[in-house]
């Protein structure tokens, strides 16, 4: 039995779920970007008050970007001496399935993307921020899972 690529596994309610939450009451928060400054939802995952590095990877189900990088993930993660944690536009049902699908080592949260973006002040996805002992030191937009490894310092060949 063949594997199918999890992006043949997307079903039309997962975009209309997401363009009723962009039409939805919407959460203007701006978060400017301060570096050093504290991670503004360390309850997502405790462990990132205190982990030397960590970094926090942001996608939606909607995103071609974002699909075509979470099979990459698996690579990174092994690469990537810190603590990964995933927050996706997904249902919980869905991330489960990422986790199982591409046998995750990290966890994949749920948050709705206008939540996300909002919260976290990203204007784009596939996302990032790069944190040390619960402090943001890097956020930016991810190009390709090349840029990612670039922007947090890993070398690969």
């Amino acid at each position: 039995m063949s594997k199918l690529s999890f992006r043949d596994l997307f079903k039309r309610e997962t975009l209309e779920r997401e363009q009723s939450y962009a039409s939805g009451p919407e959460e203007t928060i701006e978060q400017p970007f301060i570096p050093g400054a504290p991670f503004p939802d360390l309850a997502l995952d405790a462990r990132l008050a205190d982990a030397e590095k960590a970094a926090v990877l942001f996608v939606s189900l909607t995103c071609s970007s974002c699909i075509d990088l979470l099979p990459e993930l698996v690579a990174f993660s092994a690469s990537f001496d810190g603590l990964l944690l995933v927050v996706s536009s997904g249902l919980k049902e869905e991330n489960e399935e990422l986790v199982h699908y591409y046998d995750y080592s990290f966890p994949v949260i749920t948050m709705e993307e206008n939540i996300y973006k909002a919260k976290f002040g990203l204007e784009a996805t596939p996302a990032a921020i790069v944190l040390e002992k619960g402090l943001m030191m890097q956020r930016f937009t991810i190009q390709h899972i090349g840029h990612l490894n670039e922007q947090i310092g890993i070398q690969i060949g």
